[in-house]
């Protein structure tokens, strides 16, 4: 399943991940952003996203012949790689990671692709600066069943 096994830092495989992890300057030029966990990677299949890049540690995977399982029914456009668990706690930006994480192409919505019906519940952002300030608003919207968000102005990716 995987193409290689990365065992260094130095790999221009994972240079490119940690520059999209850290420079929003690397995400819109790639169109591309970063997905830590099994978990929000399936989220991201589930909505439609497509994936570019997984990379995955068998010594971390929690469920390791499952999670392989699902990791193989990927259909990452450039890769499945192994990386060693040196090189994945280095890339690995939360901690408690399943071992898992991935290059996700961005999705750009424009309202025309709104589909609404009856009476709407959208919220409207404007000048969000801070990403967990965004993460909060999201999480809000979504416990209060909105049908859209809408950033007018994206300060933050």
């Amino acid at each position: 399943m995987a193409n290689d096994i990365i065992s260094s830092m130095q790999n221009p495989k994972v240079k490119a991940l940690l520059a999209l992890q850290q420079k929003s300057s690397e995400r819109r030029k790639s169109g591309l952003f970063v997905v830590e966990g099994l978990r929000e990677l399936l989220h991201c299949v589930e909505a439609g996203m497509e994936i570019d890049t997984v990379f995955f540690c068998p010594e971390i995977l929690k469920n390791e012949q499952a999670d392989m399982e699902v990791l193989t029914s990927l259909n990452a456009a450039r890769g499945i790689y192994e990386v060693t668990a040196e090189v994945y706690s280095k890339m690995a930006y939360r901690g408690g990671t399943e071992g898992v994480m991935a290059e996700v192409k961005e999705k750009k919505l424009a309202l025309s692709d709104l589909r609404l019906k009856g009476r709407p519940l959208i919220v409207v952002l404007e000048s969000v600066e801070k990403p967990g300030n965004l993460g909060a608003i999201l999480r809000s919207a979504d416990a209060a069943g909105a049908d859209a968000v809408v950033v007018c102005d994206p300060l933050t990716d």
